[in-house]
This record gives structure tokens, C-alpha cells and sequence, in this order.
């Protein structure tokens, strides 16, 4: 799966002074210094008395980390790692469960369109197109809960965190996949897990071309991209890395 474009690493910013306020680099630049260490930035301001007279406001202060392009490189392999083959085995064991919980409902039932997903450690089932009656919400609920179904969709969910945060780096910001919020608490209202699963279903947009059809995790192999799908149409991007990343504006 290819999510270069995703993951862009963070650029080496400026020094920046007014004389009043400024950022400056948390150790000297060395002649000798590593071409691949990223110094880090931090802010200095005086106290607010002492800010311009022109009226303006500190806005957009962040601290970067040091991180070597080497150290950068092996976060954002990770977070590759963990949208592919990580995704791709938990997924797997979330389909074999959610496969039990479907033949355990009524053909009706399970031609519906409903969804699930997971949020703060619960199990959740919402209405698509169809209705349903609050009889038939719990229906499919207990069948999914019978079938382990929030086992799988907890390591689903887990994981899809886990690279998110990752692509944040030391700074806490990214251009990536990372500028999205998605955490376990609104993981639920991000991702439905039952159309990321029919994404990958026969006649699916992904998981359409795997050698061996037996191989279910291989199946997921591109979940993280149908992951993205949802991720980008539903989360704030509360993580953006701003243009001005590094500096001070007053």
C-alpha cells in the first residue's frame, strides 16, 4: 500500500526574532553537527506587559522535537506497518467473527443496512437507509457481542489510533494522517466498520486482487487506504501542521 504522500516528515524551521519575543534554537548549530539532525525550536516570550504595543495576540506557538531523519523515517515506516500488514491481521480476525454474527441472524436482518463500530470500549449499532426498531438494534447487537465482534473491532480501532498518533511525531502535528482526530472515544462516529468491511467484500472497492484467496488478512492489505476514506470525510483536522509551524506571530 502506498501512503508516501500521507507521511511527509517535518521540514527544519527558521529562527525567528522581533526583539521583543522570540524563537531560538535549543542548542547551537555545530560545524561538525549530524547534516540529519533536525534541531529543535522553542519559543521564549517575555511576559504578556511586555508585548507590542500594537495590539496583537501570541497565536500558534508549538515546540518541535529533535528527531533525526533516520529516527523520522522509522516512525513513519511504523505507521505504513501498522495501516498494512498490522491492519490487515486484525481485520481478518474481525471479518471471521463478523461472518458468525451475520449467520446467526435472520436473512432479513442481515440484507438490512445497519452499521457498528466502537467507541470508548463499547460495541455500537446505527440505522443506514432501512429503519430499525429498537428490537432489531438489539438483535444484531447481542449477535455481534455473541460472536466476538468487540474483540475484533477493538484491535481494529487500536491499531488505526496508534498510526494516527504515530504519524504526530515528538511535535504532535502532521501534514499526514496524523492531523485527523480520531481516538477512542469518537472512533465510532469516524469509522463504520461494517462498510469498511463490505469495502473489501467481493465486487468491493479494495482487496479485489489477492493471489491467494484464502488469505484474508492479505485481503485487508489496503485497509488503511479504505480507512482513509472514512477518516477524511468524517474528522476534524485538529493536528494540522500550520504553514508557520515553528515561528511566533504577535
Amino acid at each position: 500500500m502506498n501512503v508516501n504522500h500521507l507521511l511527509r516528515p517535518a521540514s527544519q524551521q527558521d529562527v525567528y526574532s522581533n526583539g521583543d519575543a522570540r524563537i531560538v534554537r535549543e542548542s547551537p548549530i555545530q560545524t561538525s553537527a549530524d547534516k540529519n539532525e533536525r534541531p529543535s525550536v522553542v519559543y521564549h516570550g517575555l511576559e504578556s506587559s511586555s508585548l507590542p504595543d500594537a495590539g496583537g495576540v501570541v497565536t500558534n506557538v508549538y515546540e518541535a522535537s529533535t528527531e533525526t531523519n533516520e529516527e523520522a523515517n522509522a516512525r513513519l515506516s511504523g505507521v505504513v506497518r501498522l495501516l498494512s500488514k498490522d491492519l490487515g491481521n486484525a481485520s481478518a480476525n474481525l471479518k471471521y467473527s463478523y461472518d458468525a454474527a451475520l449467520e446467526s441472524l435472520s436473512p432479513d436482518l442481515a440484507e438490512k443496512d445497519w452499521g457498528f463500530s466502537i467507541s470508548g470500549g463499547e460495541l455500537t449499532v446505527t440505522a443506514g437507509s432501512d429503519a430499525l426498531s429498537e428490537q432489531e438494534t438489539d438483535s444484531i447487537r447481542e449477535a455481534l457481542l455473541s460472536a466476538g465482534v468487540e474483540y475484533g473491532a477493538g484491535r481494529v480501532s487500536s491499531t488505526v489510533i496508534e498510526a494516527v498518533q504515530l504519524d504526530r511525531g515528538p511535535a504532535g502535528v502532521s501534514n499526514g494522517i496524523g492531523r485527523y482526530d480520531v481516538s477512542e472515544e469518537n472512533f465510532g462516529d469516524v469509522v463504520d466498520l461494517r462498510q469498511y468491511l463490505q469495502s473489501h467484500a467481493p465486487g468491493g472497492r479494495y482487496g479485489q486482487h489477492r493471489v491467494d484467496p484464502s488469505d484474508i488478512a492479505g485481503l485487508f492489505y489496503t485497509g488503511g487506504q479504505a480507512m482513509m476514506d472514512q477518516i477524511v470525510a468524517k474528522a476534524e483536522e485538529s493536528f494540522a501542521r500550520p504553514s508557520d509551524f515553528g515561528r511566533i506571530e504577535v
